[in-house]
């Protein structure tokens, strides 16, 4: 249902902006609400299209500020990277094997490329992001894949988003979330645990 509604464009509140008024730079701010299912699988075979649910959901709210350009890690990234996000999300993990409900905590940056030739038929952006990952109780699914887990790990966030050319202020998104030990750089064994899901993104 949010996928329609996000395709049709019928509600008033998708009036706000038009695509002729929308200017990115003047709309930094963003609201983001995901849903996803956690897998067994590694992040590679994820990415390669390979799921195995570990029956547990996430329930995720964003919020992330774009750096003006004018920024000095902004330009710094400039022009690899033309986007550099400011974030940061609070979810909440229910498994059914879960101890008990998780908390999870999560600032980063994130790395966005915006510019492609399709835009004008459906308005889309790559991004990924790098930070860190808190949990008030390890997941099991960590537990039960790793011989090392901690509380305490690197976070990692892949993203495709599409938009009607119209609205693209209102986005829909497939985004990886991704937590590890980054190769023992947190003292944790390196496998994690990773999510694959969807939500919406609004920019004001």
């Amino acid at each position: 249902m949010i996928f329609i509604f996000f395709l049709t464009g019928s509600s008033s509140v998708l009036a706000g902006i038009s695509n002729d008024t929308f200017n990115p730079e003047l709309h930094p701010w963003s609201l983001m609400g995901y849903w996803g299912r956690t897998c067994k699988e590694p992040i590679g075979s994820l990415i390669r299209g390979q799921f195995t649910s570990a029956n547990e959901t996430l329930w995720s709210t964003e919020v992330a500020y774009r750096l003006a350009e004018t920024n000095w890690l902004r330009s710094f990234f400039h022009p690899v990277i033309p986007v550099v996000q400011v974030a940061g999300n609070v979810t909440y993990r229910d498994g059914l094997y879960n101890h008990a409900d998780i908390a999870e905590f999560d600032p980063y940056l994130i790395f966005r490329w915006e510019q492609f030739p399709w835009n004008h038929v459906v308005d889309t952006t790559l991004a990924f992001a790098e930070g860190v990952s808190y949990v008030t109780q390890v997941p099991w699914v960590e537990e039960r894949y790793n011989d090392d887990t901690a509380r305490f790990l690197n976070y990692l966030m892949f993203e495709a988003t599409f938009a009607m050319p119209s609205h693209p202020e209102w986005q829909f998104l497939v985004r990886i979330h991704h937590r590890s030990g980054a190769y023992g750089l947190y003292g944790a064994g390196n496998t994690g645990s990773n999510n694959l899901g969807v939500g919406i993104r609004y920019y004001f």
